[in-house]
């Protein structure tokens, strides 16, 4: 089986409501699950930053999905390539919420207070949420 990665970002749309980020991550929970797709969210209230890893096809349907939900616009591809293993197979979404400590971590990565997912290229999106994970990793042991 080829494996994917696919990292986007998008901007939430004016239709996106504060709510709407529980409902995204249950049903990316719920139905990632079901497909055996893994990944983490990442959401600082005006763009998102999100890495898909499953089957071509299961990441590009739900990729599909994505780009057409009304609550996102501007999505744009930053990274997809075949990989060999997931990086993060631990969650069928993981998510960090827009705490200090990810805006340390995005300070480290960008070099820059504001978050633009749309400045970063493909290794410094998935080095950001690499250590996001180890965040979440590293608060989830405590």
């Amino acid at each position: 089986m080829n494996l994917v990665r696919l990292i986007y970002a998008s901007t939430i749309s004016d239709q996106f409501v504060v709510d709407d980020i529980g409902r995204i991550l249950k049903a990316a929970r719920v139905n990632n699950k079901a497909i055996n797709v893994t990944g983490l969210l990442s959401f600082n209230r005006e763009f998102f930053l999100q890495c898909l890893e499953g089957t071509r096809q299961d990441v590009n349907n739900i990729y599909h999905k994505i780009a057409t939900d009304p609550r996102h616009k501007k999505p744009e591809i930053i990274d997809y390539q075949e990989i060999s293993h997931r990086e993060f197979d631990s969650w069928n979404m993981g998510y960090l919420q827009n705490t200090e400590s990810l805006a340390e971590l995005i300070y480290q990565h960008t070099k820059s207070i504001s978050f633009d997912p749309y400045k970063m290229n493909g290794e410094s999106a998935k080095s950001l949420l690499l250590d996001i994970r180890d965040e979440i990793k590293q608060a989830e042991s405590q």
